[in-house]
């Protein structure tokens, strides 16, 4: 297998969780703040960080809405609904992420659109590190090369978050 990258994103900013609200939590939908902050981002994107060949997103409404700013905003394809994304996570949801990434290796990069601690847990492993090394802030882009298939693992190219990003821009200006 010729190396894939694979692009990791947590949903951007949603609104609080509120039973009352949304019963559903799976409906619970962007805040207006982390729309707009992850719109700016993800128009930056495309300098740095090339479409994926595919995106697989969780159909839950805040990763949905993300995949959807990033394929306006970004040029991603338009994503496909992954149920396995919708998850609260657990080593045997990172199996059946792995597993279905397992068939995506003649792809040239994947990108999946989800949820914390699946995301977090799911990097950490395929960095050899321990279930949860790492976290995913929302709104956040990771890359990762992989670079072996049994057992998968990769190496972490770059881990960007909306705000450090349109921090940076700020400051340079």
């Amino acid at each position: 297998m010729l190396a894939m990258k694979l692009i990791v994103v947590r949903h951007a900013k949603a609104k609080d969780r509120d039973a009352a609200r949304f019963p559903d939590d799976g409906l619970r939908p962007l805040s207006a703040n982390g729309r707009r902050e992850f719109v700016k981002f993800a128009r930056r994107m495309g300098r740095w960080l090339e479409p994926p060949s595919i995106v697989l997103a969780s159909g839950w409404t805040r990763a949905w809405d993300s995949a959807d700013i990033l394929q306006t905003q970004s040029k991603w394809p338009v994503a496909k609904r992954c149920q396995a994304l919708q998850s609260e996570g657990g080593f045997a949801a990172v199996e059946v992420i792995l597993q279905m990434l397992a068939q995506y290796h003649n792809e040239q990069s994947v990108a999946l659109v989800g949820h914390e601690p699946l995301l977090s847990q799911l990097l950490s492993r395929l960095m050899g590190a321990s279930e949860h090394a790492i976290d995913v802030a929302k709104g956040a882009v990771a890359v990762i090369e992989i670079t072996n298939t049994q057992p998968m693992r990769g190496e972490l190219q770059a881990l960007v978050s909306p705000s450090t990003a349109l921090n940076r821009l700020k400051m340079r200006r």
